[in-house]
């Protein structure tokens, strides 16, 4: 091999060993920046009758029942805690019966276990490189995350107390950390907040 051959190949190892190198970082960065985008992110929705009258609404009584979506009792405790103290904030008076309540309020708390699996743009070879044969383009190709994670998700539904429909559904969903699971009566209060935020409907 002349010299100009083995100095050629020499550059062109290295620039492999370089792209190589560049590859693993961009890959590394970009599952990153998926999965921190996806943690930790509280979302909420909601649906009601449009033919309601909320303005004849003023007080409520919360379904008493079990609930078995989750195995610890302060959760649900917790959740009727903060159901109450936000219905109440928002002007309703807490009926001592179903019968002299205009709402019947019941909720839904869990977690269940999710998998997600995202596909992103890696580079195999992150630029070009000169060898014996002249000049390469870089090729890309696909890299693909995949993550298990807890979902936590609270659904409140309310219904006239007289005709018994329903009249408003509204929910939230979240990725669940080891803190929320520990301590779970702040995240609890801060999606029970949200979810009726716009509750009753104007």
């Amino acid at each position: 091999m002349s010299r100009w051959a083995a100095s050629a190949h020499t550059a062109w190892q290295s620039q492999l060993e370089f792209a190589e190198m560049k590859r693993l970082s961009l890959s590394l960065a970009i599952a990153c920046v998926i999965v921190l985008s996806a943690c930790s992110t509280l979302r909420v929705g909601e649906d009601f009758d449009h033919q309601a009258s909320f303005t004849r609404y003023h007080s409520y009584n919360l379904m008493e029942r079990e609930h078995h979506g989750t195995a610890n009792p302060l959760v649900v405790q917790r959740a009727r805690d903060a159901i109450e103290a936000e219905l109440k904030r928002k002007g309703f008076a807490a009926a001592a019966a179903a019968e002299q309540a205009d709402l019947i309020v019941d909720f839904t708390i869990g977690s269940r276990d999710r998998t997600d699996i995202e596909s992103f743009p890696s580079s195999d070879v992150a630029s070009g490189w000169w060898d014996a044969r002249g000049w390469w383009e870089p090729y890309w190709g696909n890299g693909v995350d995949v993550r298990t994670y807890k979902e936590g998700t609270l659904s409140i539904d309310v219904f006239d107390s007289h005709t018994h429909r329903p009249v408003w559904h509204g929910w939230a969903k979240k990725e669940l950390t080891r803190s929320d699971l520990e301590h779970s009566e702040a995240p609890i209060q801060t999606a029970v907040a949200a979810v009726l935020k716009n509750f009753p409907p104007r």
